[in-house]
């Protein structure tokens, strides 16, 4: 049994990392401990105060990283260490009015973790995610040095695009210390307007809302939309001054026949525990969770798609059924299945029921849960991207010790 090391600094931590490296010990790089690992450790709460004994490989937590480093409302710029949680990054800067605009899975993260696995959801749609708002970034590299890229400015373009490197590296290229970002200014009296459909149609009115390019904030639509049915919930996010508001919302009732209804921020007045759109820049999987109550190792599988493959209402029917939840982001656009299920085969089958869809559309997937024995090699080709072989020999360039263990990257190519 080996241990979890809770280094309080960067020094800590770098020196840590070059016991290992001298001695060629593999270790796993975590956050918070909030995302599911394949065939590694379960998530669960955060890291203790050290010393609890966990399964191999050893376990660096970047979570009592948490300094700011700097904060500059003026130019509109931050900068954290990594462990920093993203609930206590996004407080921080509302307190002057700001908002990072990225939209991780989990309030309890760590900036750091949530940059590491590219979380992302419905705000990508008009802000971007965070390859759009890193502005630097600090790392520890498989030498073991200490690695500065990109700066506290936005306007910033020389040298390698190190920062950007790392996002979605899932721990495998280099200890995320410290990260800066460029940050905006809170959405001005957010609204969202609110609809059931029990099929398909809601599609047709997104696409048609898109072909207009009316300045939405957000779009996001789930199925079921509450216990015991089968209709979709969509949300359609907009902001700004009274008279901008009622223009897109006259514009967006008038593609959608008037079937919407409009909601503060904050508000769930639709008889409903959760709405679209809903904690989306603190947290925005545990409330779906929540709602469709899943087991903890239910399967939670997240695929890329083109804005027309989530468009077209032949894709997502195909595959709803009494077990199976769906979130998406029509316009980016990404697709989330959640299977109520912890049986290990049923997620297998359900896996390889989505296989000829995916590979219709080209798409690839991502695990965001499952059962304890569900790995990578169960998703197959579709768990790889285009120029995996490229990525791998990025891995073993940057990584020659082979110590930062990354499953996603063992993985035989294809």
């Amino acid at each position: 049994m080996k241990h979890v090391f809770l280094p309080e600094t960067i020094e800590d931590a770098q020196a840590w990392l070059r016991e290992r490296l001298a001695a060629q010990q593999p270790f796993a790089v975590r956050g918070a401990n909030s995302r599911f690992h394949p065939q590694e450790i379960p998530p669960g709460p955060p890291f203790p105060k050290g010393g609890d004994e966990v399964a191999t490989p050893e376990i660096l937590s970047t979570a009592k990283l948490t300094r700011t480093n700097f904060f500059d409302p003026d130019d509109m710029v931050v900068g954290v260490e990594a462990g920093m949680t993203v609930a206590a990054l996004q407080a921080l800067l509302a307190e002057q009015g700001m908002v990072l605009p990225v939209n991780p899975w989990f309030a309890e993260s760590t900036i750091g973790a949530a940059f590491a696995c590219n979380d992302n959801g419905p705000n990508r749609l008009n802000m971007g995610g965070f390859r759009d708002c890193v502005i630097g970034i600090e790392y520890l590299n498989g030498n073991g040095e200490r690695v500065h890229a990109g700066g506290k400015v936005v306007k910033n373009v020389s040298g390698y695009d190190l920062c950007r490197m790392q996002i979605g590296s899932l721990g495998g290229l280099g200890v995320i210390t410290a990260l800066n970002f460029k940050v905006m200014p809170q959405p001005v009296a957010p609204h969202g307007l609110y609809g059931r459909f029990p099929d398909s149609t809601w599609q047709q009115r997104v696409a048609e809302l898109h072909s207009a390019r009316i300045p939405v904030d957000w779009i996001q639509a789930f199925a079921p939309a509450e216990s015991g049915s089968m209709d979709w919930l969509l949300g359609i996010g907009f902001s700004g001054n009274a008279a901008r508001q009622q223009r897109i919302e006259r514009e967006i009732q008038t593609i959608c026949r008037g079937d919407l209804q409009l909601v503060a921020a904050g508000e769930t007045p639709l008889g409903l525990s959760f709405l679209p759109g809903t904690d989306r820049f603190t947290g925005w999987v545990p409330k779906l969770r929540q709602l469709w109550k899943l087991p903890a190792q239910h399967l939670h599988l997240m695929t890329l798609l083109t804005t027309s493959a989530a468009l077209h209402p032949t894709h997502l029917e195909s595959i709803r059924s009494e077990q199976t939840r769906m979130v998406v982001h029509p316009i980016g656009a990404d697709l989330h299945c959640f299977l109520d299920s912890e049986d290990a085969t049923t997620q297998r089958e359900f896996i390889a029921s989505l296989q000829p869809m995916l590979r219709q559309m080209q798409a690839k997937l991502v695990l965001g849960n499952a059962a304890s024995a569900i790995g990578y090699s169960d998703l197959g080709e579709f768990a790889q991207p285009p120029g995996y072989a490229l990525v791998q020999r990025l891995k073993r360039h940057l990584d020659p010790a082979g110590v930062f263990h990354a499953p996603f990257y063992e993985q035989p190519s294809t």
